[in-house]
């Protein structure tokens, strides 16, 4: 932790809270990663696995995500609030005509260079505030994508580039297990 400086006491405070403040952000961070990661692994039923990352992450993580399970294992699996379901269709569409690993949708100092003003204004129309929508190819096998849309009141505020990376983290784990079982629903026919 920062010592104490020739500062004024209440800045010592002031940088004391932003030091424990990012320490808590980011042992949320790694708790929600442990969390999604024991949730993929100990899911009895592989169809249970899309909808069981769907609700860790709703609303810890996102207002509504919406995830494609491998195809073998069913339907894409929708959670969050109504008004978002559509929106969140839309993004996944626009992800698969761009045919890229990522779409980002955001205002944030880091992230708004990645951001085409016509999708924030599509995603805005939509109900949302901001936007991630990921990839979950794994070595070659495609798999669908998972979208996560925060609406502005959303408590961890727009997508940073630690929540990017946090998202990269669930698509990884996500896509991978796709891509087992789908090849083991392949062998097993």
């Amino acid at each position: 932790m920062p010592g104490n400086t020739a500062e004024s006491p209440t800045q010592n405070w002031n940088t004391a809270l932003k030091y424990i403040a990012g320490r808590k952000a980011a042992e949320e961070s790694l708790g929600f990663v442990a969390h999604v990661s024991a949730t993929v692994r100990d899911t009895g039923d592989a169809a249970d696995v899309a909808p069981a990352v769907a609700r860790a992450c709703v609303p810890f993580f996102a207002t509504a995500v919406l995830l494609d399970p491998a195809p073998a294992l069913g339907e894409a699996v929708f959670r969050g609030t109504e008004d978002l379901t559509a929106v969140a269709g839309t993004l996944r569409g626009l992800a698969a005509e761009a045919g890229g690993r990522q779409l980002v949708i955001s205002e944030h100092e880091g992230l708004a260079a990645k951001t085409d003003p016509r999708h924030l204004e599509l995603l805005r129309e939509g109900g949302g505030d901001s936007a991630v929508v990921l990839s979950l190819a794994y070595r070659g096998l495609s798999g669908g994508h998972l979208v996560l849309v925060r609406q502005a009141t959303h408590r961890r505020g727009a997508f940073s580039p630690g929540d990017l990376a946090l998202a990269s983290e669930v698509a990884d784990r996500v896509g991978a297990f796709n891509a087992i079982a789908g090849l083991t629903a392949r062998a097993g026919q």
